[in-house]
C-alpha cells in the first residue's frame, strides 16, 4: 500500500533525521541519501513496517508512506494516525515562528532550524522505557542499551529485504528478571525501573491510552509516584511520547548548555533562569527546547 502525505510546510526532513541518526537505534533504519525512515509499528492487531520517503521540498513537502497491502481499514487509519503523529505533519508552526522572531537569540534558533520538527516515539510504552534507560547517561551508551533490550525481546520482521527489529511490547518486559537486564550492562536500579515500569502497564496501574485524554498536571501527578520516573522523565515523556507542544525540561543538561551558548553567556544557566528565559517561546517550548537540543548535536557535528 502506498499514500502520499503532505505535511503543513516548513517541513525539513532532512534535518528532521538528524537527530536519531546521531543515536542510531535497530528498530530504525534511516538513509540520509534518499531521505527515507523506515520502522515496524506495533498495532493491537498485528505489527506492520512502514516506510517514510520525503519526496518535496521544505516550502511544499510531501511524504510517500509506504507499508504493506493486505491492511484492514481499520489498519491503514491507524497507520496513517501513527506516521502523521510522529512526524509531526499536521502541526502548524506559523505561531511558534512568530514568537521566536520577537527576540535576537530566537530569530538566531529559527534561522538555523527552519523547518525542523521532532520525530516522536511510536508507542507510549517505548517511548517511557527509552527514557528511564536514557536517564543519567551518555546517550550513545543509552542508545546501546535500548538496542540490547530490543535484541532480548527478539521479535522481527520483513520488509523489503530489510529485517527490522521490533520494540517489545508491556507484556514482553514485564515477564523479564531484574538479572537478565543487569546481564546486559543494565545497573539494577534501571532494571527494576524498565521491569517495572512494563508490570504497572500489564497490572493497570497504568493505562498508557488514557493519557492522551488528560492534561500536563494530571500525567506529571499519575506518573510521579512511580519508583525511578521524575520531573525530567515525565518532561521528555510529554514531549517526545505524546507530543505536547509546551514542555520545557529546564533542569536537562542538555537545554541549559544551549541556552548558554544562544546567550552566549559565561556561565550555565540554572533551571530558573532557563525558564525565565524560555517564558518567551510559550506555548511553544516543546519545539523550542528540541531547536536547543538540535544546535548541540550540530555543534558536535560540525
Amino acid at each position: 500500500m502506498m499514500e502520499t502525505l503532505t505535511p503543513k510546510a516548513p517541513f525539513d526532513f532532512a534535518k528532521m533525521l538528524q537527530r536519531p541518526l546521531s543515536r542510531p537505534l535497530k528498530v530504525n533504519v534511516i538513509d540520509p541519501e534518499a531521505l527515507s525512515y523506515t520502522t515496524a509499528l506495533r498495532l493491537p492487531t498485528r505489527i506492520i513496517p512502514v516506510t517514510i520517503v520525503s519526496m518535496g521540498t521544505v516550502d511544499h513537502p510531501t511524504l510517500r508512506l509506504t507499508c504493506p497491502d493486505g491492511l484492514s481499514d481499520e489498519e491503514r487509519t491507524a497507520v496513517r494516525e501513527t506516521v502523521c503523529r510522529m512526524f509531526s505533519t499536521e502541526i502548524d508552526l506559523t505561531d511558534f515562528y512568530a514568537r521566536l522572531s520577537i527576540t535576537e537569540q530566537g530569530s538566531a534558533l529559527l534561522k538555523r532550524h527552519d523547518g525542523l520538527r521532532p520525530i516522536h516515539d511510536a508507542s507510549l510504552f517505548e517511548s517511557m522505557v527509552k527514557v528511564i534507560i536514557g536517564q543519567q547517561l551518555h546517550v550513545r551508551f543509552a542508545a546501546v542499551l535500548v538496542d540490547r533490550l530490543v535484541e532480548l525481546g527478539g521479535e522481527a520482521v520483513e520488509w523489503n529485504g530489510m529485517r527490522l527489529s521490533v520494540f517489545p511490547s508491556s507484556a514482553q518486559v514485564a515477564c523479564w528478571s531484574y538479572e537478565q537486564l543487569q546481564a546486559l550492562s543494565f545497573s539494577r536500579r534501571k532494571a527494576e525501573y524498565v521491569i517495572d515500569f512494563a508490570r504497572a502497564v500489564e497490572n493497570g496501574r497504568v493505562d498508557l491510552e488514557s493519557l492522551w485524554r488528560m492534561p500536563d498536571d494530571q500525567i506529571y501527578e499519575e506518573l510521579l509516584s512511580l519508583r525511578g520516573i521524575g520531573r525530567w522523565s515525565v518532561e521528555c515523556f510529554l514531549l517526545f511520547g505524546l507530543g505536547r507542544p509546551d514542555v520545557m525540561p529546564a533542569a536537562d543538561i542538555g537545554v541549559q548548555s544551549a541556552m548558554q551558548r544562544l546567550y552566549g553567556m559565561a556561565h550555565r544557566p540554572g533551571e530558573a533562569e532557563v525558564r525565565r528565559l524560555a517564558e518567551a517561546w510559550a506555548p511553544w517550548r516543546s519545539y523550542a527546547t528540541y531547536y536547543l537540543w538540535q544546535s548541540l548535536i550540530r555543534a558536535v557535528s560540525a
